[in-house]
Parts: structure tokens; C-alpha cells; sequence
């Protein structure tokens, strides 16, 4: 693969008006009470109609050379713990997780990182293809881990993307890890040296709080230290802050504004995307119904074999018929 950094990216300005989505993470707490964003799925009911933060709305991305203007849907991939044996809700087995790059790969996707479709930047994908996103949320440790060597264990989630790359050299290992404290079960000087490598293999490091709260429940000053305190981990690290953040439990804090911005001196984070939870593939960055503060996702898990409602199978088979999207 020939990586594209960071310093390579378009530098677009992304505001925000946020949609909300339907499932939580692992946790119980509900999401906000909002109708999913596109056109192709039935609004859920809400007794409380959706309410809107007030700051100026994202500049549009423009095509250039470098950052052709895909169009269709972008599949943003939700996934969360890999397991063996038997899969809960939101698990998957790493056979299942194998079967899954198979069919990516096999469709023509090439996967792309969550701030590239913030940004509007799909320079990374062939012509022929269409860009998806993986992103895994709560940094457990079967999602990656890497020796005091730097060598990436083959059994992670990321180890198998890495696996595959070598057979397949034109999908690259590339995904977006949300990270909590003590991300993948590492403490101390390990948490640097795990994100380094991270940042080294070009993957991205998002947000996704300390702790993990329903922020709707904290004070303005909570959810800037939640959000702050992860930018501030990250950045001791050695390594870039955050620029993307995916909502604990898909639950807005009260002024959503402070998704955007906030903190100050080393806590201080600004935010270019903000993942939902559910439950659909996202507009391309080039489409007037794009948001990047309220970017939707597709759950993946091998729980009853992959065939939950509005899963991953679903929308593959929905969007192979559906050449228009």
C-alpha cells in the first residue's frame, strides 16, 4: 500500500448539524430520539422532535485532481469486539470478520479512514471502486495489539486486515480505532507505543471519551474533560489528537456544540466528524444531505449469523442491487 499521511489531506473546515442514530454501543443507554438520515429508511417515531446546534454549517468539499467526487453511499462499518465462539449482539468472530474483508473485497471497496470522508478525500480510492469505512469503537484488546517489537498480533482485528492486505495488496489494512483510556487494555508507556504504531500503519485514532458516559447526563465542564481528556492522552503519545469522535452509547450531550470544540490549553480538541451508531450507509461527502457531525453507521456482527435487521449483509445486498446509490 502506499500510505497517504494526514499532512497529505485536503484541509477542510467542518461545521456542524447533527442527526442522531438509533442503537447504542454494548451499553443499554438509549440514543438520541431521532429519525435515521436517509432516504431509504423509514424514519423511527420519536415523542420529542429532533433538535439542532446553532453553529455555521460545514463548507462544502470541492473536487480537485487529487480528491475525485464520488458520489453513491459510503458504507461506514460499526464494529466493536472481537470474540471466539458464541457472539453477542454486537461481537464477531474473527472467522466471520475474515468472510467479511472477503466480500469487501470482493464487491470493489477500498477502505478509507472517517476523517478522509469528513474531509471529502477519496484520493486513496481506484477508479472502479467505492470507498467504506471500518471504524471499531471502546479499543478492546482483541481489536489490535503489538509486542514490545512492533509487531502487530495476527489474531487482533487489525492483524487479520493486515493479513489480508498481503494477499490482497490493493485493500489496504487501513481503519478508524475510537479509543477510550487505557485503550486495548494497555497502561502507561504502552498506551504511546501502541497508538505510535498505530499512527506508523496510517490507521486513525479517534475519540471516543475517557470513560465512556452518556454525555447527555454531564454538565458542559464534564464533557469537555470526557472529550478534552482523551484529545490530551492521545496527543502525550507523540502522536496527532483526535480529529473524529464516535458518540459513547450514540448519545448527544445537551449543547452539542461542544462535539465540535471545546477545552482549553492541553485539553483543548476540535472535531471535523462525528459518528452515529446506526443504521445505514452514509451520503458521499460531495452530496447536500452529507454531514460530517452526523456521519451514520452500519452495525457488524456475527450474531445469528450476521443477518440482524439493517446490518451489514443487508446493506451490501441493498447496494449491490442498487447500482444508483
Amino acid at each position: 500500500m502506499s500510505p497517504v499521511t494526514r499532512r497529505q489531506f485536503l484541509q477542510l473546515t467542518a461545521g456542524a448539524t447533527v442527526s442522531a442514530g438509533l442503537a447504542g454501543c454494548t451499553d443499554t443507554a438509549a440514543p438520541d430520539p431521532a429519525p435515521v438520515v436517509a432516504d431509504h429508511v423509514a424514519a423511527r417515531t420519536s415523542p420529542h422532535p429532533p433538535t439542532r446546534p446553532t453553529p455555521s454549517p460545514p463548507a462544502a468539499p470541492s473536487a480537485t485532481a487529487t480528491a475525485p467526487a464520488f458520489l453513491g453511499m459510503v458504507p461506514v462499518l460499526m464494529h466493536h469486539r472481537l470474540v471466539d465462539g458464541e457472539a453477542g449482539t454486537y461481537d464477531m468472530t474473527p472467522q466471520f470478520f475474515r468472510a467479511e474483508l472477503e466480500r469487501l473485497y470482493r464487491e470493489k471497496y477500498h477502505p478509507i479512514r472517517t476523517i478522509d470522508l469528513a474531509r471529502g478525500n477519496f484520493s486513496t480510492v481506484p477508479a472502479g471502486k467505492r470507498p467504506v469505512v471500518l471504524t471499531f469503537d471502546d479499543s478492546s484488546p482483541r481489536q489490535f495489539a503489538v509486542d514490545a517489537r512492533g509487531r502487530v498480533d495476527p489474531q487482533s482485528a487489525l492483524g487479520i486486515m493486515l493479513d489480508f492486505q498481503r494477499k490482497h495488496s490493493d485493500f489496504p489494512a487501513v481503519a478508524s480505532f475510537y479509543i477510550n483510556q487505557n485503550p486495548f487494555g494497555y497502561r502507561g508507556a504502552d498506551v504511546a507505543r501502541a497508538l505510535r504504531k498505530l499512527e506508523e500503519l496510517d490507521c486513525e485514532i479517534g475519540n471516543h471519551t475517557l470513560t465512556h458516559p452518556n454525555l447527555r447526563s454531564l454538565s458542559d465542564a464534564e464533557v469537555q474533560a470526557e472529550l478534552g481528556g482523551l484529545s490530551a492522552l492521545v496527543a502525550a503519545a507523540g502522536v496527532p489528537p483526535p480529529r473524529t469522535l464516535a458518540l459513547p452509547l450514540g448519545v448527544h450531550p445537551r449543547r452539542r456544540s461542544l462535539l465540535a470544540q471545546g477545552g482549553s490549553g492541553r485539553t483543548a480538541y476540535r472535531n471535523e466528524g462525528v459518528l452515529l451508531v446506526g443504521a445505514n450507509p452514509a451520503p458521499s461527502s460531495y452530496r447536500r444531505d452529507f454531514d460530517p457531525m452526523a456521519i451514520p453507521r452500519i452495525r457488524c456482527s456475527s450474531h445469528a449469523g450476521g443477518k440482524g435487521e439493517l446490518e451489514l449483509a443487508y446493506w451490501l445486498d441493498r447496494l449491490r442491487r442498487d447500482t444508483s446509490r
